[in-house]
């Protein structure tokens, strides 16, 4: 069995109904661990079919059932295709309906502990989860009166080059060597994972995926890499430039108004239900 060691005074038993909310199909093995030992409710954004069209959600549903999880309500009915152009076109609502029904999921279900995709500038569908999952949060506390932990986990350090950093703001579950095995072997049957997990493993060796670590949220609507563009933003220029692409996805543009119009309507449909006594966002 996998061992929790803090380096924050929360402890994962305290929590009894976990939630697991990730952009794409495949995410859930960076923690395949945690979901060993909590068996939580998971939530993926979009299908991960990428600019291929074909979809990664049977693998993780299958993925998922093996390790006694459970799907949540929101689990990729969206294909790459659509969210990248929701984005590139700022359509508001059809995010704000993602962080309804999150935010229904988690009261229906009791959720008292959730586990995202990290903002790492790395790829817009990462980086909107955070704050779909923040305002979803806001509102089901704002709802219950009880308070759900908020932690992150973060995907592309190898694709990066950096090493996670370990502080106080970590919660970690340490992995033993059997259950390390069946993490990398469940990632290499992972075909559309499998040169992912091997540019991982190849980087940083394998013994690194034996600790699992999710980070305290503390600023769930700012970014952390300043003025500076990410990653995804310089790739897409890249890819115009090739004629992949038509248009680029920039944080300023297309991100930001984003993501400041959830954190709005998150605020104000916390203070309805706090007059009302409900979830009365619709």
């Amino acid at each position: 069995m996998p061992q929790v060691h803090l380096c924050r005074s929360e402890s994962l038993s305290a929590f009894t109904r976990p939630a697991l909310v990730a952009g794409h199909p495949g995410h859930e093995l960076k923690v395949f661990g945690w979901i060993t030992q909590q068996m939580p409710l998971i939530y993926l954004l979009t299908d991960g079919s990428g600019g291929l069209g074909v979809s990664r959600v049977p693998a993780s549903a299958e993925l998922i059932r093996r390790l006694g999880a459970w799907p949540g309500e929101v689990f990729g009915a969206i294909s790459d295709t659509r969210i990248y152009q929701a984005i590139l076109e700022k359509k508001t609502p059809f995010f704000l309906e993602i962080v309804n029904l999150l935010a229904d999921s988690f009261v229906r279900h009791g959720v008292d502990f959730v586990a995202a995709d990290a903002v790492e500038g790395f790829n817009p569908t990462h980086d909107i989860c955070r704050p779909l999952v923040a305002a979803a949060i806001l509102m089901a506390e704002r709802h219950t009166g009880k308070t759900i932990a908020h932690y992150d986990v973060r995907l592309t350090e190898w694709e990066r080059k950096v090493q996670e950093m370990h502080d106080d703001q970590c919660l970690h579950v340490v992995l033993d060597n059997e259950l390390l095995r069946e993490k990398l072997a469940a990632a290499e049957e992972y075909l559309e994972m499998r040169d992912e997990v091997n540019r991982a493993v190849n980087h940083f060796g394998r013994d690194y995926f034996g600790i699992e670590c999710m980070r305290k949220v503390t600023h769930p609507f700012v970014p952390p890499w300043g003025t500076a563009k990410p990653f995804y933003e310089c790739r897409g220029e890249q890819q115009v430039a090739n004629g992949k692409y038509r248009d680029v996805l920039r944080f300023q543009e297309h991100m930001l108004p984003l993501m400041d119009a959830i954190s709005e309507y998150a605020a104000r449909a916390a203070s309805t239900a706090t007059q009302q006594g409900s979830l009365a966002y619709r």
